[in-house]
């Protein structure tokens, strides 16, 4: 709560009757102290200066009490306050909220007895904003610029991502490709990954197909292979299409066939009466 009033340097204030004081927040001074008589010189809070050595107003205490809405430290266990009582010196500091004041000063109000040579408690007020409670507005500010924060990265991964996406797989020119939106979508996200993998997906389909049947000739027809090799293995086409294209149209294989058969016929009605197949004539 009143851990921006801790400073490695003291704070030095005057009391109306001119006097200096000296004092730090939830931690000893740093100025060195003179002939305080207490027992632990090093947890000396605030302490201010007299004729016979320095006055301790109290040890460090870490413990805040809230009075009245407002924080309040005790420090106890300061000098002795006369050399017959076992009374020792100590401090009531209260902080008040006061944005006007900027970091403020503290102030000494009033001390018992009132006479400051001789006096023993202490009261000291400080206003100033930083006694403000700003604790939870500070949590909640800090969680709102977080979630800014991830929202602006989410935004602009959003803009480069549509943007890359409009030129390189819908290409897309100049402002069209700028992605446009009615905030964000889950079921457009959803679509747009899906859709950008389908694209990617049937584009290496595309290459494997076209990489398979290049690299293949006829060769893989069977009969085929010599062919392959020889000047038409790069014309890819299955095994049926190749029959088909050697092989002429429908009943181009059967007119081969009479046409090889009809000279055949011609020659045997030629031959002399008598003479076999072989040539002999039989008499």
């Amino acid at each position: 709560m009143l851990s921006h009033f801790v400073a490695r340097k003291d704070y030095e204030f005057k009391s109306p009757g001119g006097k200096d004081y000296i004092l730090n927040v939830c931690k000893p001074v740093s100025q060195e102290v003179w002939a305080p008589k207490v027992d632990k010189p090093e947890d000396v809070a605030a302490f201010t200066h007299r004729a016979h050595g320095d006055f301790s107003l109290g040890d460090v205490n870490r413990t805040v009490a809230v009075r009245d809405g407002n924080p309040v430290i005790t420090l106890t266990e300061g000098t002795r306050c006369s050399t017959e009582g076992s009374q020792t010196g100590s401090t009531v500091l209260r902080f008040i909220c006061d944005t006007s004041a900027g970091t403020g000063e503290p102030k000494l109000i009033a001390t018992l007895p009132p006479d400051e040579d001789n006096a023993c408690s202490f009261f000291i007020e400080w206003r100033s904003e930083m006694a403000c409670p700003t604790a939870e507005g500070g949590l909640f500010g800090r969680i709102i610029a977080v979630l800014a924060i991830i929202t602006a990265v989410l935004f602009a991964l959003y803009i480069i991502g549509g943007t890359l996406y409009n030129r390189y797989v819908l290409e897309l020119q100049g402002f069209e490709q700028i992605p446009r939106f009615s905030f964000f979508s889950f079921t457009d996200t959803v679509e747009f990954f899906r859709d950008c993998l389908a694209r990617v997906k049937h584009r290496s389909s595309d290459a494997w197909h076209t990489r398979s049947l290049g690299g293949r000739g006829w060769s893989s027809g069977g009969s085929w292979g010599s062919f392959g090799r020889h000047g038409y293995g790069g014309l890819g086409a299955s095994p049926d299409e190749a029959e088909g294209m050697l092989g002429g149209p429908p009943g181009f294989l059967d007119e081969e066939d009479e046409d090889e058969e009809a000279p055949r016929h011609s020659a045997e009605n030629a031959r002399p009466s008598g003479m076999d197949s072989n040539g002999v004539i039989r008499l």
